[in-house]
């Protein structure tokens, strides 16, 4: 079940449809912390460290911990997130088919250092890896 690369942005607070005024955690479409923790590759009691310290309040019935406030979920995901290890973090970067043939052709070529190709090309795709 665990995910290659942990990207930031999967991670998602959602409004309760069952409880008024409360938030829970969405990990591609998971929000129970065992489903999470596998995901994430941490461990279940420091995903419920963060959600206690941020006040979520476990829901038996429901198998989920909910938040009262939308800027404390975020907090915890910050947090967690800052914990999960570089090796594991993947974010998503959208390419032009120019940059694409850039980096194949940079691959191919290694070590020979004969590209030609627009600067720009090369500056937008640094442009995009810098952000």
């Amino acid at each position: 079940m665990a995910a290659d690369y942990i990207n930031e942005t999967n991670f998602i607070v959602r409004k309760s449809g069952k409880e008024a005024n409360r938030y829970y955690v969405d990990y591609l479409g998971y929000y129970k912390v065992v489903d999470i923790s596998k995901l994430v590759h941490l461990e279940v009691s420091f995903i419920k460290e963060k959600y206690a310290k941020y006040g979520a309040e476990y829901f038996k019935e429901l198998d989920v911990y909910y938040f009262t406030d939308l800027d404390k979920a975020k907090a915890a995901i910050d947090e967690i997130v800052r914990n999960i290890k570089s090796e594991k973090k993947g974010r998503v970067i959208l390419l032009t088919e120019a940059e694409i043939e850039y980096i194949r052709q940079a691959l191919i070529n290694e070590g020979v250092n004969n590209l030609r190709v627009n600067s720009k090309v090369k500056d937008n795709i640094f442009k995009k890896l810098n952000l």
